[in-house]
């Protein structure tokens, strides 16, 4: 088994000073690459399920996945000394190769992420934009946050997630993003609008100046107007704000 960075513009040199550092985080925890990996797979796949109660992590696993979120952090600050904040990396950059990985592991996490990271914007700009529901916008958010493993096209057979289930209807069913909202943000505040349409998801216990825990879709915090007008519909204004906030991971 091999750990290895992705980071767009980093020497051999700069790698292989991320790599020794994340081997002293696992090394101090007593905890193998390997088992990292299987326990960051397991957290993974339960949020990807939408945190089922009866499919939990263990201990064990919850354990072993934050050593390993604490060694990649440590290799992308090891690797990326000295760089400008900009150039630093805010999402997953090691991978252990040569291990078993499921398919939207395998398809979806590092090998689209280019592609994915380019395509952000747009579909951000286009929830902005759009009049009412559109499929096509539903179906680019997914494979943007790499639940399905290609982008998928209207012409196409409409793929499913890695567990059987249909792409959901982000610019058209509130309910259906009110309850991945709440599940993936289960102590925040979501407050929804409908005249004007609008949407507003942060954590009760933030500062006014944490952005980073306050998401809007129309009308920002400080009553300034993020766009034009308001989104189309409750759904659509849900799911900016919640994109939105996922713009750090793509910066």
């Amino acid at each position: 088994m091999e750990l290895r960075l992705n980071i767009e513009g980093a020497t051999p040199e700069e790698h292989a000073r991320g790599v020794a550092a994340a081997e002293a985080v696992f090394a101090q925890a007593g905890i193998t690459p390997l088992q990292g990996a299987e326990g960051l797979f397991a957290l993974e796949g339960w949020d990807i399920k939408g945190f089922p109660e009866d499919d939990q992590p263990t201990e064990y696993e919850d354990t072993a996945a934050a050593v390993w979120m604490e060694a990649d952090k440590a290799a992308s600050n090891a690797c990326c000394a000295g760089w400008p904040d900009d150039k630093i990396p805010h999402h997953q950059v090691m991978e252990l190769i040569n291990i078993p990985r499921t398919r939207l592991q395998a398809e979806a996490a590092v090998d689209t992420w280019p592609e994915r990271k380019q395509l952000y914007p747009d579909v951000v700009e286009r929830l902005e934009t759009t009049t009412g529901p559109d499929r096509q916008i539903d179906f680019d958010i997914a494979f943007v946050l790499g639940w399905v493993s290609e982008r998928p096209t209207l012409d196409r057979v409409e793929p499913l997630s890695e567990d059987g289930d249909r792409i959901p209807f982000f610019t058209s069913d509130l309910a259906q993003v009110l309850e991945m909202a709440r599940k993936a943000l289960k102590d925040w505040t979501i407050e929804i609008s409908r005249d004007p349409c609008d949407a507003h998801v942060f954590n009760p216990t933030t500062r006014d100046n944490d952005d980073e825990l306050r998401m809007a879709a129309w009308r920002d915090f400080d009553g300034s107007h993020l766009m034009e007008t308001p989104p189309p519909n409750p759904a659509i204004a849900l799911t900016l704000a919640m994109m939105r906030g996922q713009a750090i991971h793509f910066e």
